[in-house]
């Protein structure tokens, strides 16, 4: 390994080249580094991000870059100043675009509005109380799904890896929590200070629980712990208390969306926000601090039936005697619900199938189990909203609404392999008026046809290069962690995260579509290799060897792969014959992925082709030009 002042010069010239090039174009107003070389130590795997920030009439000739100077790789945003400086005044204080600003550097700037909104914004310690309250709602919403997954696990299926596993995200969720309410805009990396914030919680669930053997009591400790977190914490969740008290009567969920979505549709963390505050609300109504009742409504625009939604009030009372939870047979209570809105459902005349996407065996539901239905539409049916969630006999169902075209768009753009591939297989149909929904549909694959869980070579190549490029960025963090930062609790987090990338890898060379719990699945193909990697490892107290150790045979497992993950990539440059920019390899495959630059940049460090640069233009008016990679493959390479 190169010293790591070397390293670090090697970087800082490459910013400068950089910086000394587009500072020459008159229609780059600005350029700000972000990542760890702006606020940690940069290593020899690392790569740059910038964000270029031109002029409002400017004409990117696109918006993203894959650059290169003095040896070193960047990961380039171009954007418009007006539409730059909107996307991060409307984001939250502390929401990741706030971090992600907060740790960077500007490099240069000819405009003084740009530095004044930087000089104003780009501040680790500028977080008001409201964008706080809101961020820590973002995070708990975020992380319930997995806390409710690790206690089914642990509770229902009896699966204490899968447990274990779960909880890590959990963690993660809460660190960001801890580091919010003592006014700290988190960062990427926040157990770290969590830990310095809260020690006694931190050391219990994940310092010691990373380090001991996993039975029952530790898993049940655990679990008892992070839920013991949570109701000293109700003040997570106070943007939809105060609102429910201010209210004075039940708020049905579209209502609540509707109004406190306005402070939660700016974050750019979530996606779709909508399903993790029906989430939030179903939790605390389980918890018995809100309290749940059913208000009617209707699916479509212009449907004459009528389903349930849940409402909710909460009037701050002690209400722990009224807790939301089912009893007796939950199982057959689950069953009578589906039934039932099933029967409602068919009497829509705009709706023309239900496909239930749960899996409703009787050893895998519990009180917690929201049902999950994809109600399908005739064309030209209007809606107000895409999601939902219903109330049947107090069953929580989602439900998600597609038209017509629009499923058979997403059934036919579906890769097998993929993780919606693994949904629609082992989906169900409840019913049908329309034979695309049928087991013998004519679609690219039918709905709850288990068969077609194999994978064709065409899609399980897409999906090896995929997960294996995600897979060397991981490992790169890893070894990151491991070689420069010397915390083994840290690299054998990352470890797990790589692990499920290794496990995709393995079902897919099988020809299998990777299950929720692909885990299992690999070790079933290659019990050595997981074993030796991730089984082995999970009840022993962590040491640099066996890390080291660890991080080697996944290195070798990938190299000894490379051939077949990289498979499409690798045919297109040996074909090719000549260098091939990243450009080319963009307008190739026609998408402009990260995992085609992550895969380009580790066979690069691998020597299995060859990186050099081409000038490319930042926008179509541009005089001056940087430098983007190029690759060379050669097939008979002696590393091959």
């Amino acid at each position: 390994m190169r010293p790591q002042d070397a390293i670090e010069q090697q970087y800082h010239e490459a910013v400068d080249a950089l910086v000394e090039k587009i500072e020459k174009d008159p229609y780059i107003l600005a350029a700000i580094v972000a990542g760890s070389f702006s606020y940690a130590q940069v290593w020899e795997k690392s790569d740059l991000d910038v964000e270029i920030i031109g002029r409002d009439a400017i004409r990117p000739t696109q918006s993203f870059f894959s650059l290169v100077e003095n040896g070193v790789n960047i990961h380039a945003n171009i954007t418009p100043r007006n539409a730059f400086k909107q996307s991060i005044e409307r984001a939250q204080q502390g929401s990741f675009m706030h971090s992600y600003f907060s740790h960077s550097t500007l490099l240069f700037s000819r405009d003084a509005s740009i530095q004044e909104w930087y000089d104003k914004n780009a501040n680790r310690n500028n977080i008001g109380e409201r964008d706080k309250q809101f961020q820590l709602l973002n995070v708990i919403a975020d992380t319930l799904p997995n806390l409710i997954y690790a206690e089914k696990q642990f509770y229902v299926n009896k699966d204490d890896l899968t447990c274990f596993l779960s909880l890590l995200h959990v963690v993660q969720g809460l660190a960001r929590i801890e580091v919010l309410l003592n006014n700290e805009i988190p960062a990427r990396e926040v157990i770290q200070p969590a830990l310095r914030y809260n020690p006694d919680f931190f050391d219990t669930v994940y310092t010691d629980f990373i380090n001991c053997k996993k039975n029952e009591a530790v898993l049940q400790d655990t679990l008892d712990a992070i839920n013991g977190y949570l109701d000293a914490h109700v003040s997570i969740f106070q943007p939809v208390l105060d609102y429910l008290a201010e209210q004075k009567v039940p708020r049905t969920l579209t209502e609540l969306n509707a109004d406190l979505g306005r402070g939660l549709n700016n974050s750019e963390d979530f996606s779709d926000f909508d399903e993790s505050l029906d989430l939030v609300c179903q939790w605390l109504a389980w918890k018995g601090i809100i309290k749940q009742v059913a208000r009617p409504m209707k699916p479509t625009a212009k449907s004459q039936i009528a389903v349930e939604e849940p409402a909710y009030y909460y009037d701050g009372t002690d209400t722990k005697h009224d807790q939301v939870r089912l009893k007796g047979d939950i199982h057959a209570q689950i069953q009578n619900a589906v039934e039932s809105i099933t029967d409602t459902l068919e009497q829509d005349r705009y709706i023309l199938a239900a496909i239930l996407t749960s899996n409703l065996a009787e050893d895998n539901v519990w009180e917690k189990t929201t049902v999950q239905i994809t109600l399908i539409l005739r064309d030209g049916t209007k809606f107000k909203q895409r999601q939902f969630q219903l109330i049947e006999d107090g069953i929580p169902i989602r439900v998600q609404l597609y038209t017509r075209s629009d499923y058979r768009k997403l059934l036919d753009r579906t890769l097998q392999g993929s993780t919606l591939h693994s949904i629609l297989a082992e989906s169900s149909v409840l019913f049908s008026k329309d034979s695309l929904f049928s087991v013998d549909g004519d679609a690219n694959f039918s709905v709850g046809d288990p068969s077609c869980l194999q994978v064709a070579e065409r899609d399980m190549y897409s999906q090896l290069l995929n997960a294996a490029a995600m897979a060397t960025a991981i490992i790169a963090k890893a070894e990151k962690w491991f070689h420069l930062k010397q915390d083994i609790n840290y690299t054998f987090l990352y470890l797990t995260y790589l692990v499920r990338e290794l496990a995709r890898i393995e079902t897919l060379m099988h020809g299998e579509t990777p299950r929720r719990k692909v885990i299992y699945q690999a070790l079933e193909h290659n019990p050595s290799f997981f074993t030796a990697i991730f089984t082995d490892l999970i009840d022993k107290p962590k040491n640099e060897a066996m890390l080291r150790d660890a991080l080697e045979q996944v290195d070798m497992y990938l190299e000894d792969n490379l051939r077949t993950l990289f498979k499409p990539l690798l045919d297109f440059l040996e074909e090719s014959g000549d260098e091939r920019t990243i450009t080319d390899i963009y307008m190739h495959f026609g998408k402009r992925e990260l995992a085609l630059e992550l895969a380009c940049e580790w066979l690069a460090q691998k020597e299995v082709i060859e990186q050099f640069s081409a000038p490319v233009r930042l926008t179509k008016d541009s005089q001056t030009s940087v430098e983007e990679p190029a690759y060379y493959f050669d097939a008979n390479n002696p590393f091959l």
